[in-house]
């Protein structure tokens, strides 16, 4: 028995309805960040976020998209200790005072900043002093949502007058915000 007219004509309706449902769930999955179905129903793959950096002035704060404030205070010369490491080279030694404002909704790790500097078209040379608390990096503790951590870094620099400083605040996620002298 032939079926009737309209039922012929409806499957192939139908199976253009499910193709195109099935393109558009696609589509939605993919502009929402999902690769594929299993990571849109919650599986352990998360996307790494990559929050875009930018340039300031020393003094100014540098808000990343996810609430976290980096702000680095203008380098002021000071008097290593002689504790401090780093010093073979020629130039005069900085310090320059990082403060981070976690207003993410995760944990953040200071230890996993890094930063480095220029001056006078000279890379700088990093200076650490365990006496003095100036490290490379920031503390190795965790810092909770609205919490503050303040650090110093320190340099020796060819020219004070002339520093520019690349912080990265955490590994990974996070794009370069450069900080330079007016």
């Amino acid at each position: 028995m032939t079926p009737p007219p309209s039922s012929r004509a409806t499957a192939p309706r139908r199976r253009v309805q499910a193709a195109a449902l099935a393109a558009l769930t696609a589509l939605t999955l993919v502009a929402a960040g999902c690769s594929t179905p299993a990571s849109a129903e919650g599986s352990e793959e998360t996307p790494l976020a990559d929050y875009e950096g930018g340039q300031r002035t020393f003094g100014q704060a540098y808000e990343y998209g996810n609430g976290l404030f980096v702000q680095i205070k203008t380098p002021v010369e000071f008097e290593p200790t002689e504790q401090t490491v780093g010093l073979g080279g020629e130039g005069v030694p900085v310090k320059i005072r990082v403060s981070i404002t976690n207003g993410s909704r995760t944990d953040y790790k200071p230890h996993t900043l890094s930063a480095t500097a220029v001056s006078g078209g000279v890379e700088a040379t990093p200076l650490t002093d365990a006496t003095a608390q100036i490290e490379v990096t920031g503390p190795s503790v965790e810092i909770r949502p609205a919490g503050v951590v303040a650090f110093d870094l320190a340099f020796l620099v060819a020219d004070p007058s002339d520093v520019t400083l690349t912080v990265i605040p955490a590994i990974g996620g996070y794009q370069p915000v450069v900080y330079s002298t007016p």
